[in-house]
């Protein structure tokens, strides 16, 4: 049996987790065989998953000898812990120079001044990948970088490609849209849908699929991780509110001071001797949370926030993406979202307050009704279908109808 070949490429967190259950269901089948390039933490993912990896390192050429320069000039200084250094420097170092050969040497160096890692658009330099092993289809989510240079490669060479997008697209549309890019791209809602046919895309070519990171989120393993993080703590008859916040940097005015919700929740402990608060800082981020007694949780990142989620009996953030999962969990949430990368008040995902005055409130209202988010204006699939229905577009680019 002749094996279609398809190309994944994909950088690490969201970006793998989105990508892994598809890889995984398209191997247990067999019919297809599977490589991807994983940049970044992506690289360990797959490589412990046993899949068939590739990096910036084996795309290589002669005639790369200014490339490697860069490669050693940009990568210096870099710690080589979750990238390894020639890994850093293929990247760093093919990618400058496919940007200086585009833009001129001047050029070049002011955008990556200004710019950064955003500056680069690896097309020519993927394509090597797509040249050497002639995949029948490629996929990536929607990433900005490798994977947007990826599918535009796919086309320059008419091979069918698949983008996945993750969440609301805010800041991913402008290419997401482009009916340039991408044979067919798929959405989490027919919110995000509508979005991207407003801004120009076909409506044929998107798919409305959900995220298949979002799949594991109602397995039963997941759902039996929260009742035993419950047992764990002890807290089996209690009320839980878990509070997920977001990634902030330094003098971030989006939300109001941790101390200050801080307080607000031990006046509701202080209140409710039933209530206990599991606290959850973005992996990205150590928080000082100062001296808290046994009725708080600190949830560190080796533990899965899917299971703070089913332990939980209400959810609160800020405008972190968990509380869309919790949502997607059917969890009540409560946000104080002064962000609009992911609309919880319009969308009726949560109860949205305006300022913490209403924290207090809008959780006691919440723990008291436990009402279900909704979800009929996302318009996004059952959670748990959104890997098969990836794989069904997967599928229907391998074996167009004209094929049959």
């Amino acid at each position: 049996m002749t094996k279609h070949r398809i190309l994944f490429a994909s950088y690490g967190a969201s970006h793998i987790n989105m990508l892994m259950p598809v890889m995984r269901a398209l191997r247990l089948r067999g019919d297809v065989s599977i490589r991807i390039l994983a940049l970044t933490t992506a690289h360990a993912v797959a490589t412990k998953e046993g899949f068939e990896t590739i990096g910036f390192t084996d795309l290589w050429q002669d005639g790369d000898e200014a490339a490697r320069a860069h490669g050693k000039r940009l990568a210096e200084g870099l710690d080589g812990q979750l990238v390894s250094i020639a890994e850093s420097e293929a990247y760093l170092g093919l990618s400058y120079a496919e940007l200086e050969a585009w833009t001129g040497a001047e050029q070049a160096q002011r955008l990556y001044a200004e710019r950064g890692r955003a500056a680069f658009l690896p097309v020519e330099t993927v394509g090597r990948a797509i040249d050497e092993w002639q995949p029948d289809l490629v996929v990536t989510t929607n990433s900005p970088r490798s994977e947007r240079a990826m599918i535009l490669a796919a086309g320059v060479r008419a091979i069918p490609s698949l983008a996945l997008g993750d969440m609301f697209l805010n800041s991913e549309w402008p290419w997401m849209a482009d009916n340039a890019f991408a044979t067919r791209v798929t959405v989490l809602g027919a919110f995000v849908r509508r979005h991207l046919i407003a801004k120009g895309r076909n409506p044929d070519t998107i798919a409305v699929t959900g995220n298949p990171a979002l799949d594991q989120l109602v397995s039963n393993s997941t759902l039996a991780s929260g009742t035993a993080l419950r047992q764990r703590l002890g807290w089996q008859e209690r009320s839980i509110i878990a509070w997920a916040l977001p990634s902030i940097r330094p003098g971030d005015t989006r939300i109001a001071p941790v101390a200050d919700k801080l307080a607000i929740l031990q006046a509701m402990l202080d209140r409710d001797t039933n209530l206990r608060i599991i606290m959850r800082a973005h992996p990205n981020q150590q928080l000082d949370f100062g001296g808290l007694d046994d009725r708080y949780h600190v949830s560190l990142r080796e533990e899965s926030v899917h299971s703070v989620i089913h332990a939980a009996d209400v959810l609160f953030t800020e405008f972190s993406m968990v509380g869309l999962e919790a949502a997607l969990a059917g969890k009540p949430v409560v946000t104080n979202s002064t962000d609009d990368a992911i609309p919880y008040g319009p969308l009726g995902l949560s109860t949205d307050i305006a300022t913490i005055a209403d924290l207090d409130a809008a959780l006691t209202m919440a723990l008291r009704d436990r009402p279900r988010p909704r979800l009929d204006l996302l318009g996004a699939p059952p959670t748990g279908t959104a890997t098969a229905n990836v794989i069904k577009e997967i599928d229907r680019l391998l074996n167009p109808p004209d094929r049959d």
